[in-house]
C-alpha cells in the first residue's frame, strides 16, 4: 500500500484504526512527528513525538477526533517474532494497539477486500491490577477470531511487550516472553498462506479512543468493553508510549 501523505497540524483528523475516511488540508512540508527510518506517523503529527526510542502519543481530549494517531513500519515482515513494548492509556473510550496487517491497516467496513490481521487491543477501560487484552485474528471479510487475554498487572502503569510469533503452522500471542494464546493456521487456509510469505504483513501501533457521541466501532462485545471517552476521569491529555523494536 501507498503511505498517506504527509500533512501539517492544520489537518483536521477523525480516524481510528476502521476508519477509511480522512478529512485534511495538504500542506507539502516537513514536520516534527515519530516518522523514522522504520516507522511512518500516518496523521495528526501534533499528538505524537519523539523521547529517545520511544513514541509519546496523546489523546488530546474527550472525543474521537481528538485522539491518538497510527504508525505503520516502513517495511513488510513475515514468519518470526515481532514485538513493541507498550505503556498504555488509561481510563475508558481509549485503546493502545500494536497489529500486524496485509490490507493497508484498516478495517475494511464493506467486508469485501479479504485481508489477514492480527491484533492486541490494549483497552484502558480494562486496566486494573490483573487485566484483560482483547486479541483477535481477523481473516477473510471481516471473519473475526477474538479472545480475551489476563494478564497479571496494570497495562497503563509501565511498559510491557507484546509479541506475535508467526510460524507457517500457528500463531501465537505473547505478553513479557509468555504465551497466552495460540492458533493453528491449518484452518484457515488465507493465514495459512500469509504466514508462510516473508512480506504478506505491516506491523502497526496506534492510539485510538471513542466518545459516546461517536459512532461505535467494532462488534458489541468490544464496544461494551472499550466504554466512552467523556467518562474517563483521568487528566487529558492521556498518554501512552511506544518503544518500538
Amino acid at each position: 500500500p501507498i503511505a498517506p501523505p504527509l500533512c501539517s497540524t492544520s489537518c483536521n483528523m477523525a480516524f481510528s484504526r476502521f476508519s477509511t475516511a480522512v478529512l485534511c488540508t495538504l500542506v507539502a512540508t516537513s514536520r516534527a512527528d515519530c516518522s523514522n527510518a522504520q516507522w511512518t506517523q500516518a496523521y495528526s503529527p501534533e499528538v505524537c513525538h519523539p523521547e529517545g526510542p520511544t513514541a509519546i502519543v496523546k489523546c488530546l481530549g474527550r472525543s474521537g477526533e481528538q485522539c491518538g494517531t497510527r504508525m505503520e513500519s516502513n517495511s513488510r515482515v513475515g514468519p518470526g517474532l515481532h514485538s513493541v513494548s507498550i505503556k498504555a492509556a488509561p481510563g475508558p473510550g481509549v485503546v493502545s494497539t500494536f497489529y500486524m496487517s496485509t490490507n493497508g491497516g484498516l478495517y475494511d467496513k464493506s467486508c469485501t477486500h479479504p485481508w489477514v490481521e492480527l491484533d492486541f487491543e490494549i483497552m484502558g477501560n480494562q486496566a486494573g491490577a490483573t487485566s484483560k487484552i482483547w486479541t483477535n485474528m481477523l481473516r477473510g471479510t471481516c471473519q473475526e477470531n477474538w479472545k480475551w487475554i489476563t494478564v497479571p498487572f496494570d497495562v497503563s502503569k509501565d511498559y510491557h511487550t507484546y509479541a506475535f510469533e508467526i510460524t507457517a503452522d500457528s500463531i501465537s500471542w505473547l505478553v513479557d516472553g509468555v504465551v497466552y494464546r495460540t492458533v493453528s493456521t491449518k484452518d484457515f487456509p488465507d493465514v495459512h498462506a500469509a504466514a508462510k510469505q516473508s512480506d504478506s504483513f505491516r506491523k502497526y501501533a496506534s492510539v485510538w479512543g471513542k466518545s459516546s457521541g461517536d459512532a461505535g466501532e467494532g462488534i458489541p462485545a468490544f464496544r461494551n468493553a472499550l466504554g466512552a471517552l467523556d467518562s474517563n476521569t483521568n487528566a487529558f491529555p492521556l498518554s501512552a508510549a511506544f518503544r518500538m523494536q
